[in-house]
């Protein structure tokens, strides 16, 4: 069976982004349209904002929603306090976070705990944890701009952005997916400044979907790295969770063999990292007093 999906997210209230996309894709058509969130920019300003802008693009997601045979489905984001809005969305499908939804022949949840092999997750958060361990069909995302192929994981990076230090604006791209049973391809549509990149340190982490000027998403802050493979490990090492807490060791020992080459000094590295986890106020895991980690409590994306 094959298909088509045209994949978008993080627009942030720019209806120019959603205009660029139909333009672009003027004549197509396809079985599933999907945003991963942030319609808005309500987080960053205020919720009459927020309505704002849901007000405005909404006749742009019904067109959409008409070019795909299936519909758009869709989830909040946080930019959109997760639909703590004062407005309720009227077009296509939401995709539920306590229960799976039927569309066309695809199953899509919200919810790992709905997962299951013939199920595609869609969530505006990344979830360290599941970049090496997920056993649902695919894994659609947003949140960090920094789009990825990694796996079953897509990560659809963003379709406009502001630089929070300077205010500059950019728009980004969209993502069109092609299955083929239950494997899939994906290929990045520019409609601004996006382009697929294979870093060549980090190129068993997938191939990257970002702007020409930005480099690895990896080489922004060491961390990021040892933040995913911390959580990856910790998922592993405690089997989804069944144990609440793992000794650091097991987990550099896990994270090293998610790899064919780790990159040099990586054991080291995340051996540290762990070591100091306190010192990352984005830090999946906690240290605990008797020298075990465990999930840290405020971590948004673990």
């Amino acid at each position: 069976m094959s298909e088509r999906w045209l994949v978008m997210g993080d627009h942030h209230g720019d209806a120019e982004a959603l205009r660029r996309v139909l333009d672009d894709t003027a004549g197509e058509r396809f079985d599933y349209a999907v945003h991963v969130g942030d319609f808005t920019r309500a987080m960053r300003h205020d919720e009459a904002l927020g309505v704002e802008q849901l007000r405005e693009t909404e006749p742009i997601l019904e067109e959409f929603d008409d070019r795909a045979e299936h519909g758009l489905l869709w989830v909040w984001g946080d930019q959109d306090h997760y639909g703590d809005l004062d407005y309720d969305l009227d077009v296509g499908t939401e995709i539920p976070d306590d229960d799976r939804v039927t569309v066309g022949s695809r199953q899509f949840t919200s919810s790992l705990a709905h997962v299951d092999a013939d199920t595609v997750l869609v969530t505006h958060d990344e979830h360290w944890r599941l970049a090496d361990h997920f056993d649902g069909l695919a894994h659609v995302c947003g949140n960090t701009h920094f789009g990825r192929r990694f796996g079953r994981r897509l990560n659809a990076a963003f379709l406009q952005e502001t630089n929070p230090h300077t205010g500059d604006q950019r728009y980004g791209g969209y993502v069109v997916v092609e299955f083929e049973g239950e494997n899939f391809d994906a290929g990045v549509r520019s409609i601004g400044d996006l382009e697929r990149r294979l870093c060549e340190r980090h190129r068993e982490r997938g191939v990257q979907f970002l702007p020409s000027d930005w480099e690895c998403m990896y080489a922004w802050d060491d961390r990021v790295l040892l933040r995913e493979l911390a959580a990856s490990a910790f998922y592993g090492v405690t089997d989804g969770g069944e144990r609440s807490t793992a000794d650091p060791d097991e987990l550099v020992a896990h994270a090293v063999g998610l790899w064919d080459d780790p990159p040099r000094d990586f054991r080291k590295d995340l051996a540290a990292y762990l070591d100091e986890l306190d010192h990352d106020r984005y830090a999946p895991l906690a240290r605990r007093e008797d020298g075990r980690v465990e999930v840290a409590e405020d971590c948004y994306s673990y």
